[in-house]
């Protein structure tokens, strides 16, 4: 049977967010933003079987991460777990876009720190700050941990003791601090994206990596990268030389992308 574990970043971007954690023939979503349709789409062009769904672990309730999860988890009947507040964030979203409809989830809610099995796999959860109530994932199987943190303000001590030595790290790049201040949004926005409680730049990431890469660390997943406010090369760059200043050039680096899912990368 296989050992490994896959990492595929189906969606990444404020158009959607969406990864596949498989292992042994079955898979967890983290976060479901994009529309059943795509998810179905984008499962074959990466071979992730439909059956092996397993559950929808939500980061929190802002829609570019909870937007497919009531048709997805209702299609396959799929337990969906989260925070209460995060639960309560996607019953409004479904109330004020499907009017009418029947809400149907089997919801699964638990306190960010709290950690449960599902599967074959080991989930650990850890508070993330944001400008509404946020976890971060470790997902575990025998030989391989991943990191999972987007939507952050600022880095916390505790997350970063979450996140280290995980094998692969999927952490969020969201904007270039020059792109962002000349951009075309407002300034309550652009305080909102870089204030502490709304996202990491890139810079921040850079900064981040020498504090939770170590020997274990394998793949670096850059995610969240902004369209208007960001690059993919300028987010890639700075990553990439944070690990060259640790002389870790053997550490694959990659990025999810907004317009399709990256291949699968594996540990």
């Amino acid at each position: 049977m296989d050992t490994k574990t896959g990492v595929t970043l189906l969606a990444s971007g404020s158009n959607g967010n969406c990864i596949a954690i498989s292992f042994q023939g079955k898979t967890l979503l983290v976060d479901c933003g994009i529309a059943h349709r795509a998810l179905k789409q984008r499962l074959m062009q990466c071979g992730i079987p439909e059956e092996s769904l397993c559950g929808i672990l939500l980061t929190h309730a802002h829609s570019d991460h909870i937007k497919g999860v009531e048709t997805t988890a209702r299609q396959y009947g799929l337990p969906v777990y989260s925070t209460e507040k995060c639960f309560d964030g996607v019953l409004e979203y479904h109330e004020k876009h499907h009017t009418g409809k029947k809400f149907s989830l089997l919801s699964r809610t638990f306190e960010a720190g709290y950690s449960f099995s599902c599967a074959q796999f080991t989930v650990s959860t850890f508070p993330v700050q944001h400008d509404v109530e946020t976890v971060g994932y470790v997902l575990s199987t025998p030989r391989c941990k991943v990191g999972i943190a987007t939507d952050v303000g600022h880095p916390t001590n505790l997350m970063e003791s979450f996140l280290k030595d995980s094998h692969v790290l999927v952490l969020e790049s969201n904007y270039d601090p020059d792109m962002l201040i000349t951009s075309n949004r407002s300034w309550e926005l652009k305080h909102r994206i870089c204030g502490g409680s709304g996202h990491l730049s890139n810079r921040q990431a850079a900064d981040l990596l020498p504090r939770i890469v170590s020997r274990n660390t394998q793949s670096v997943l850059l995610a969240h990268i902004s369209e208007e406010c960001n690059r993919y090369d300028l987010a890639m760059e700075t990553a990439r030389q944070s690990l060259a200043d640790l002389h870790r050039e053997d550490v694959f680096l990659t990025y999810g992308s907004r317009e399709a899912p990256i291949p699968t990368v594996w540990c």
